[in-house]
């Protein structure tokens, strides 16, 4: 092929790129002609004959611009797609543009544009390739990895070209491949080193250097940039620092800024958009003046001259592709998309719709008039109108639903009903006349009359529940009852004459009289509590106390002088009313206090004015004894409060509280100072991190930390534990052989055995014996004298007289809580125990299972008059009978030892008490609560008397019942280990004024602290193992259903009353204890009830339930 001279541009690309040739006579503008010396390529440039009209040259064929056609492009295609492009597709001249990933006419097929090349899938319209090959549809061979030195990749593989003579790249193409695969082939610059420092391979073993560097493979750094820098720029560090404008190693390209946009590109530094050529190749110009030519693409015209809007794309010369709801040359219209319908009109992207129509693109139909009453308007235009409401727009109001029985529906929506019925539509009947009293209207309009009424229509009162004992109903539904009884049904036995004084008339006619009072009637009146504090009891009943005390017996002391303005006198001191103050109530103070300097005067806030003198005397109130001078200052007021507890002391002055500054006190500061490099902030100090520690950086740390529980001291030196030393606490001694059953090692070779070893090791177990409890009916008449002697003894010494007051003095301090309760009184019980023990080692303490009393406890031997019993009964007053009787026993407090049995009452019987220990173990809050509330404080307040004030530690009674209580617990904790182990999770806490003890001391019997071990006795008589038999055997809910037994409340009487209040039971808890007591546990049934033989046993007669059909339950099992 001949030579191409005074060639402008030359270049060839085959299928994907257009060649384009260019005379000299062509030049665009600032476009210089550059001749590139012969070119003989190796295959021929087909043209295009005759010449494209409406379209270029490819490989000798017209590519035609959208819109045309024919072999030269001359034809012009209509511009309407018929049925729309779907998925997107846009309509260009009559034909779908598609998206990606669709195809065909309308654009309706999903595919992949071009097919898929070399074997690629075609996935979601995405073409997934083969290893060694890429681009968008897989029609380029890569190779992998990657090359390097210079090599390029040619058909997959790496290689080094041989050297060409032109230095224009050209392409080969790879045969058997479809669609002809381009590869640039460049002169050979393969190098067999690599270039270093950033180098790069320009030829066969020649590397271009960055600046800065030079040597065949870039291994000398040199100072200065070279090749020199370019277009005026400066060489900094060996790198050339480049114009505005200019790019490149040594600023050698001109470039644009901004980046050419919209298609335009970038030509000698401006931004063009060439014309459309005729030439089909696309070739590169240079500047003038560069040492290496720097090529710039140069494409068919696809820019737009001005930006296109909204979105969308320049595909043309100054044609834009608009995304969807847009159009117009540059997108710049807003279309209405789906098109408006029933006539309706786009503008500006909205749809004016006609009338009647509405909607986003006028497809709903609309109502006129507008529906009424809450109707819809339908897709039709019709209403579609709410229940009770009709008419063509829901206009009229309807009856729903339909009037009943006769009634007429009105005008507005409501029935008439007819005489005789009633309702919203005449649905229900009524009654005429009237129900009265309560009663009320059945459907078939007669009256259905509460209990207590009857009648047609309720008007007549019956007695309900009939009278009892000879009673008469009257007219009024009363009781007329028979002399002798009382209540609504004369249900109730009178006492004659009549108990007086507060006194309680019993079910047998007799009365038990309040406290303070006595005599078969109540009529005579005694001093309860005793009159104390040396006062004496007149013939009323009332105490004559003496001067300095007061209140009803004595208790109080008075105050004198005598509380003035209306204050109250309390335990000696005035109580005053509001605005007074002063020993006596003498002053009138200011409530609120007075604040902003303002001074007290006369009970009123002022800001006196300015006086000469600093203090000026006032006369006190009339009447008093010595005038009261009140101090008026010079004038202090602020117009602003001072902060943070500051007090003022002038205009505008502040007195400020330690630890604050500024006028009104604002600012904290540190008190005291900071210390030990410490600084303060916000009125706390930061001390030196890892040195220093305390509020104000006073304490030294110890460094490294003390180890094995140390204490650090204010001198940063450890305090160790015993057996541990060192200046950190980090040697512990060391014993061989090692201590054994749990001992410590406290010395080299010394061990500190636990309670209950011994031995060098704590190898040997100390052997001791148990102490034992026991019912105090199963002890002999020696044992119990015993008890009672030593009793008696011990009570005379300082040891249990303050034991005994303890509990007093902190009665109310939480030993009655659920945390401390069980484990803090089996605590006391060991301490008595301890000390009697130190009186007379023989002793054992003895317990009262009143279960087995249940019935008629206070017929129990336990309270027989004989040495060794308790005595009687005191009847609300001194105990006359027995060994701690009036004048023979006196209490740690004063005053002799009361009882007053609560003799219409029981206590708990065996079936309460086998429920309660029934409790499982996850529910021990209910358990313990039961044991407090229903068994404890009960029984406390049954026995009354001392036994129900907070001196009740003092009745000998009181260990009695603590010690059953006690075994309350271990028959609990014996069921498992996990009832054994079961409290609250303060077990570790030290209990109220226990010795420091907590309730984890206190847990196991076995192991009491002292090493003491405790066992419980059962009780022995035939009765009690008869019951514990059948009680093992017999669920409680078989027992429930199967045992009368006589009825137990626990709500309404006396004692639970008093003890709840006595011991301070919370309102949640005796709800919670009022729901548990009322489960039923036997039937109640029993009172006159024979038992199997025909007559009920001395057994049943004192458990309260039978026996005999709890033991042929437990006898059928």
């Amino acid at each position: 092929m001949s030579s191409v001279s005074n060639v402008t541009l030359a270049a060839c690309v085959f299928m994907t790129v257009t060649c384009l040739v260019y005379s000299s006579n062509a030049q665009g503008p600032g476009i210089g002609s550059i001749d590139l010396g012969p070119i003989e390529p190796d295959f021929p440039i087909r043209t295009c004959s005759p010449r494209c009209e409406n379209g270029f040259c490819v490989g000798g064929r017209c590519l035609c611009q959208p819109g045309f056609t024919g072999r030269t492009c001359s034809n012009t295609i209509i511009t309407v797609c018929y049925g729309g492009c779907a998925n997107g597709g846009t309509c260009r001249y009559g034909s779908c543009s598609c998206r990606p990933g669709y195809s065909g006419s309308s654009c309706q097929i999903p595919s992949c544009s071009p097919s898929c090349a070399n074997g690629g899938t075609c996935v979601s319209g995405k073409c997934r390739c083969r290893s060694g090959y890429s681009g968008s549809y897989c029609q380029t061979r890569v190779c992998t990895p990657s090359c390097r030195n210079g090599q390029i990749c040619i058909l997959g593989q790496c290689r080094c070209p041989r050297f060409l003579d032109g230095p224009e790249p050209l392409g080969i193409s790879e045969p058997g491949v479809p669609e002809i695969d381009l590869v640039p082939f460049y002169p050979a610059v393969c190098c067999s080193r690599s270039c270093l420092n950033g180098g790069t391979c320009i030829g066969y073993n020649r590397c271009r250097c960055r600046s800065g560097y030079s040597g065949q493979y870039c291994q000398t750094k040199v100072p200065s940039c070279l090749p020199s820098c370019a277009n005026g720029g400066t060489c900094v560090s060996g790198q050339c620092r480049c114009r505005s404008g200019y790019s490149g190693g040594y600023c050698q390209t001109r470039v644009c800024t901004p980046a050419c946009q919209n298609g335009q590109i970038c030509i000698l530094g401006q931004c063009l958009c060439p014309r459309f050529p005729d030439g089909p190749v696309p070739l590169g110009i240079s500047e003038p003046g560069v040492p290496e030519i720097d090529l710039v693409p140069f494409y068919p015209a696809v820019c737009c001259s001005r930006s296109c809007l909204n979105g969308g794309t320049c595909i043309g010369y100054n044609r834009c592709r608009c995304r969807s709801g847009y159009s117009g040359q540059y997108c710049q219209t807003k279309v209405c998309a789906p098109a408006c319908r029933n006539g309706g009109t786009c503008s500006n992207g909205k749809c004016n719709c006609r009338t009647g129509y509405t909607g986003s693109y006028c497809q709903t139909r609309t109502c006129s008039p507008a529906c009424r009453n809450g109707g819809t308007c339908t897709s039709y235009g019709t209403c579609n109108c709410r229940s009770g409401f009709s008419g063509s727009y829901c206009q009229t109001r309807t009856c729903s639903p339909a009037c009943r029985n006769g009634g007429t529906c009105t005008s507005y929506g409501t029935c008439n009903c007819r005489s005789g019925f009633s309702g919203s539509y005449c649905q229900t009947r009524t009654c005429s006349p009237a129900c009265r009293n309560g009663g009320t209207c059945t459907s078939y309009g007669t009256c259905n009359c509460r209990s207590g009424y009857t009648g047609s229509y309720c008007q007549t009162r019956t007695c309900s529940p009939a009278c009892r004992y000879g009673g008469t109903c009257t007219s009024y539904g009363t009781c007329n009852c028979r002399s002798g009884y009382t209540g609504t049904y004369c249900q109730t036995r009178t006492c004659s004459p009549a108990c007086r004084n507060g006194g309680r008339c019993t079910s047998y006619g007799t009365c038990i009289c309040r406290s303070g009072y006595t005599g078969t009637y109540c009529q005579t009146r005694t001093c309860s509590p005793a009159c104390r504090n040396g006062g004496t009891c007149t013939a009323y009943g009332t105490c004559n106390c003496k001067s300095g005390y007061t209140g009803t017996y004595c208790q109080i002391r008075s105050c004198s002088p005598s509380c003035a303005n209306g204050g109250k006198c309390v335990s000696g001191k005035c109580r005053c009313t509001y605005g007074y103050g002063g020993s006596y109530c003498q002053t009138k103070v200011c409530r609120p206090s007075c604040q902003y300097g303002q001074v007290c005067i006369s009970g009123r806030c002022q800001c006196p004015r300015f006086l000469d003198r600093q203090v000026r005397g006032l006369p006190g109130r009339p009447g008093s004894q010595e005038p009261e001078r009140l101090p008026i200052y010079r004038p202090v007021c602020c117009s602003k409060s001072c902060l943070n507890g500051g007090t003022c002391i002038g205009y505008n002055r502040c007195k400020c509280r330690s630890g604050y500054s500024g006028q009104y006190c604002q600012t904290k500061v540190c008190s005291p100072a900071c210390r030990n490099g410490g600084t303060c902030r916000n009125g706390k100090c930061v001390c030196k991190k890892g040195y220093y520690t305390g509020s104000y950086c006073q304490t030294r740390l110890c460094s490294p930390a003390c180890r094995n529980g140390g204490t650090c001291t204010p001198y940063g030196t450890c305090n160790c534990r015993s057996p541990y030393t060192g200046s950190y606490c980090q040697l512990s001694p060391t014993c061989y052989p090692r201590c054994e059953n749990g001992g410590t090692c406290i010395r080299n070779n010394r061990c500190s055995c636990p309670s209950g070893f011994t031995g060098s090791r704590c190898q040997n177990a100390v052997q001791t014996a148990c102490r034992v409890r026991m019912e105090i009916h199963d002890m002999t008449q020696a044992q119990r004298q015993l008890y009672i002697d030593t009793y008696k003894t011990a009570y005379g010494q300082p040891a249990l007289r303050t034991l005994l007051r303890s509990h007093a003095i902190n009665f109310a301090a939480g030993i009655h809580t659920r945390n401390q309760f069980l484990p803090w009184h089996r605590w006391f019980i060991l301490e008595l125990e301890n000390i009697l023990l130190a009186v007379n080692s023989n002793v054992i303490l003895p317990y009262w299972d009143w279960t087995l009393h249940s019935a008629a406890p206070w017929s129990a031997p336990l309270w027989g008059s004989a040495s060794h019993w308790y005595g009687g009964d005191g009847s609300g007053s001194c105990v006359t009978t027995g060994p701690f009787r009036s004048g023979q026993f006196s209490l740690v407090s004063g005053g002799c030892l009361r009882r007053d049995f609560d003799l219409t009452e029981t206590t708990p019987s065996a079936l309460v008490v086998n429920d309660i220990l029934s409790t499982p173990v996850s529910s021990f809050n209910d358990f313990e609560l039961r044991v407090r509330g229903e068994l404890h404080d009960t029984v406390h307040c049954r026995i009354h008397g001392t036994m129900c004030t907070l001196d009740a530690a003092e009745s000998p009674d009181f260990f009695l019942h603590h010690v059953f209580i006690d075994k309350l617990w271990a028959d609990y904790q014996a069921r498992s280990t996990a009832h054994h182990d079961a409290h609250f999770s303060s077990l570790g806490s030290a209990m109220t004024a226990a010795g420091g003890h907590s309730a984890q001391d206190m847990i196991d019997l076995n192991n009491q602290p002292g090493g003491v071990c405790v066992r419980y006795e059962q009780p022995s008589s035939s009765t009690a193992r008869q019951l514990r038999r059948a009680l093992s055997r017999v669920a409680p809910s078989v027992i429930a259903k199967r045992v009368s037994c006589q009825p137990q409340s626990l709500d309404v009487s006396r004692a639970v009353q008093q003890g709840q209040e006595l011991f301070r039971v919370s309102a949640s808890e005796r709800s919670r204890l009022s729901s548990l007591v009322s489960k039923q546990v036997c039937r109640s049934a029993m009172p006159g009830q024979a038992g199997p033989s025909g007559a009920r046993t001395t057994a049943t007669a004192n458990l309260g339930f039978d026996l005999n059909t709890l033991v042929s339950l437990a006898n059928a099992k």
